[in-house]
């Protein structure tokens, strides 16, 4: 009995381990680690999670990036994001795209946040809904990562999102009290 057991044992461990290298190993999807509890592992994922370098931007735009991708709720319940931070930036904020009363679109804070639903997605992309990472501490380089604590309502969660090269973004920016720029 006792060899039976060893055997279905080192069975299942082979059969995890063969399942476990079949997977994709040019997958550009991040994980998400959560820093509130285990009951939040895996809630929240960006996959093709990218950052606009500062590699090409003007002198003045080199103070913040924004981070895109497809945030991806895979909990059974709506999932909201309202903040975060950094290590890149001093500050972090959900941005969204809208029309200015001269009829031209330009970014502000999403003051609600972003609201994910239960096994739903939220893409994040340029010119509209986004990440955004304020005051950077440096430059931003082709090849970098960055990592971003998002504030959500199952806890802290981390994504990490790879720095691309990006020639677009001359975004209009609607000042606010909790702005710098």
């Amino acid at each position: 009995m006792r060899v039976r057991t060893l055997i279905a044992g080192a069975a299942a461990g082979v059969l995890a381990l063969t399942l476990t290298a079949c997977g994709s190993s040019s997958s550009t999807s991040t994980t998400s680690t959560p820093s509130a509890s285990a009951s939040t592992a895996a809630v929240l994922t960006l996959q093709d999670g990218w950052a606009k370098s500062t590699d090409s931007m003007s002198a003045d735009k080199k103070t913040m990036t924004g981070v895109f991708g497809m945030l991806k709720n895979t909990g059974s319940t709506p999932l909201t994001i309202t903040g975060g931070s950094s290590a890149a930036g001093k500050m972090v904020q959900m941005h969204e795209t809208v029309m200015n009363s001269s009829g031209t679109m330009q970014m502000q804070e999403a003051k609600a946040g972003f609201t994910i639903p239960a096994g739903g997605t939220f893409e994040l992309k340029p010119g509209a809904n986004h990440i955004m990472v304020m005051d950077l501490v440096k430059d931003l380089k082709v090849g970098d990562t960055v990592s971003i604590d998002l504030k959500t309502s199952a806890g802290v969660i981390t994504v990490t999102a790879a720095v691309r090269a990006f020639p677009g973004g001359s975004e209009s920016y609607n000042p606010s009290p909790s702005m710098s720029h």
